[in-house]
């Protein structure tokens, strides 16, 4: 299993999640999905859209729509775009698919310039479903923080991220957050910021299991030229993620409660940290 990017220009991998739905088109903008695992029901739908200059839009789109390609069904979404820091953001919005299938939106700008892109919607999420408890797992724990260097890519690691592994963390009666990222070869440019936020997470909340799972097996010394010949760690795979980087919020029984792709906004975060906690 390999990760799919989005192979556009160097500076686009950096700025943007890489996922297989995403479409270049001969319009006169460039649209990027960023959500990947779309399926029946509720969905964080993410989308970037770029001028002909490779240039990222942030303003009020004119009109929004999604189009199933089997069925001809339209529907216009509202999507608001969030700044996640300086530079880096997406639109978003929360959708509901009642049918599977392959999928077209397209994103108009006040001026009539356009992008569009495909996508497939799923019957069931490529990714752990929420409100069952998700394949069990192996992660790599340290006891000594020079021993992280080979576990994680991190360069500031929390040597409590790694003190406790997922069988043990879901079995302890403590909900659990389990973060899938890889610091130092982020195609994103998202996982260590996101990271960061989780560690600071963990002190207002430290009765809760935190675990940080490096998404590549073999990332000691390589950088983002050597993406074709990183292997994808274990847990990575079993739990069929397509995209980095993900988070997943579980409570006190090993339910999954939230999951996210991708950046996400502190107070979110907090929020859902909170939920698990006091639930």
């Amino acid at each position: 299993m390999k990760f799919i990017h989005i192979i556009i220009i160097f500076t686009l991998i950096l700025t943007f999640s890489c996922s297989n739905n995403s479409h270049l088109t001969d319009n006169n903008l460039s649209l990027l999905i960023i959500s990947s695992d779309h399926s029946l029901g509720n969905n964080k739908f993410r989308f970037a859209l770029l001028d002909v200059n490779g240039k990222l839009i942030e303003e009020d789109l004119n009109e929004v729509v999604i189009r199933n390609l089997n069925s001809n069904k339209i529907q216009k979404i509202d999507p608001v775009y969030e700044e996640w820091f300086r530079g880096k953001g997406a639109y978003y919005y929360e959708t509901v698919f009642d049918d599977f299938g392959n999928f077209e939106v397209k994103a108009t700008r006040n001026d009539k310039t356009y992008g569009t892109a495909l996508f497939q919607v799923n019957k069931e999420p490529l990714t752990p479903k929420v409100g069952f408890a998700p394949p069990v797992i192996n992660t790599k724990t340290a006891n000594e923080i020079e021993d992280l260097k080979n576990i994680s890519s991190d360069p500031n690691p929390n040597i409590n991220f790694y003190s406790i592994d997922y069988l043990e963390a879901v079995e302890n009666e403590l909900p659990t957050i389990v973060i899938f990222s890889t610091p130092a070869l982020c195609v994103s440019g998202t996982c260590g910021p996101l990271l960061d936020q989780i560690k600071e997470i963990s002190l207002k909340y430290p009765n809760c299991n935190y675990i940080h799972v490096e998404v590549y097996e073999n990332f000691v010394g390589k950088n983002l030229n050597d993406i074709d010949s990183l292997i994808i760690t274990e847990p990575t795979k079993s739990w069929k993620l397509p995209t980095e980087p993900w988070i997943f919020f579980l409570d006190k029984e090993g339910i999954l409660k939230y999951k996210l792709e991708g950046f996400a906004k502190y107070q979110e975060l907090l929020d859902l940290t909170n939920d698990i906690i006091s639930n």
